[in-house]
């Protein structure tokens, strides 16, 4: 039986391993690459040119991941004109690489995997969210936009259990960013195209085998949403999702991915069965060496179930106002944070309007 790894691309000494290393150094979180542009930081939000290393030609480019492409990730690459890898060597780190192409050429955008899973108190009230890790069964949604650290979070929750609890897990990953070693629990990682085909079949997999924790990376789909919900009845299951607004315009979002006629049903499930929702936001601080995760806590109750369910979600902010149960509102977890985060949820609501901040 072939046995199928998640083996990283890396190469120690190489010219792109040093693009990486100069990134970490300065803190960045994502380094940028263009033809015919220098390389690009973005180091606590804000994107910095490397303008003391050379515009990158197309062919140099070509040359920076020539040596990193397997034959078939070039395949790969030339038949779909894009690809996802991820690269790892014990100086950079793990770095996830969108490789793709454009009008100028080569582009490619990656992120820095953080070296250690940090401890949910460093991300977020620990009240709060220590409330997550003891959930038996529901579900359990980070949303929020890309590059927010919702990955960061969940790896924190999965270590959280795997520290404290005895219990079982499967993630289901596309790709695997953070690698959890079983401590007091059992985890087992797999990787969509590597180890399995898609998330659906993860899900039912998992279920199959009566794992306690079901992690999936991403809600892409109503047959991932529908599977989550019924693992979710007997089961503590993870998940993320893309979101540029609040709690309650992320369960809009969630009713959308299914036809009208089927709206009820998926209010009636997911009142059921959902347990909490994080809307999460990356913040400097004020003086621009560092972030902050600021959060929209909702931890779901029998008042906020019915407003679910009878499509009520213009009411759920003022329930997570209330501050019961560990519940905090966006702007309750800016204002904690400083005078930019404040001036920060200003723009937000000037830019994405305030029913999306607080209601439908």
């Amino acid at each position: 039986m072939q046995k199928l790894k998640h083996s990283p691309l890396g190469k120690s000494g190489s010219k792109i391993e040093a693009l990486f290393i100069l990134a970490r150094q300065k803190e960045a979180s994502d380094l940028y690459l263009a033809a015919g542009d220098h390389p690009v930081l973005k180091i606590h939000g804000t994107l910095e040119r490397l303008k003391e290393y050379p515009v990158l030609e197309p062919s140099k480019l070509e040359e920076l991941f020539s040596s990193a492409l397997s034959p078939e990730n070039q395949r790969k690459f030339d038949t779909r004109q894009e690809i996802e890898l991820t690269y790892e060597t014990k100086k950079a780190g793990t770095v996830q690489i969108l490789l793709y192409a454009s009008e100028e050429g080569i582009g490619a955008a990656c992120r820095l995997i953080p070296f250690n899973i940090p401890p949910l108190g460093e991300i977020g009230p620990i009240e709060s969210l220590e409330k997550i890790p003891g959930f038996e069964r529901g579900m359990v949604l980070i949303t929020g936009k890309a590059n927010c650290a919702k990955a960061v979070t969940i790896a924190s929750i999965i270590d959280h259990i795997n520290t404290h609890a005895n219990r079982s897990i499967m993630t289901l990953e596309n790709p695997i960013r953070f690698s959890h070693k079983s401590k007091s629990s059992l985890v087992f990682q797999r990787e969509i195209g590597l180890h399995l085909e898609n998330y659906t079949s993860g899900i039912q997999t998992a279920m199959r085998s009566d794992m306690d924790v079901i992690y999936f990376t991403e809600i892409d789909s109503p047959e991932a949403l529908a599977m989550a919900m019924t693992a979710a009845e007997s089961h503590l299951v993870l998940t993320t999702t893309i979101s540029f607004g609040s709690v309650a315009w992320a369960i809009r979002k969630l009713f959308e991915l299914f036809p009208i006629d089927r709206h009820e049903y998926v209010r009636t499930h997911l009142s059921r069965v959902l347990k909490a929702l994080i809307w999460q936001h990356i913040i400097p601080l004020e003086d621009n060496t560092n972030t902050k995760i600021a959060m929209e806590i909702m931890f779901n109750n029998e008042k906020i179930a019915a407003l679910i369910q009878n499509n009520e979600l213009h009411k759920v902010h003022g329930e997570i106002q209330k501050g019961s149960e560990g519940m905090q509102t966006m702007h309750r977890s800016l204002s904690s944070i400083g005078e930019v985060a404040t001036d920060i949820w200003k723009m937000m609501a000037a830019e994405i309007g305030t029913t999306l901040l607080f209601a439908i």
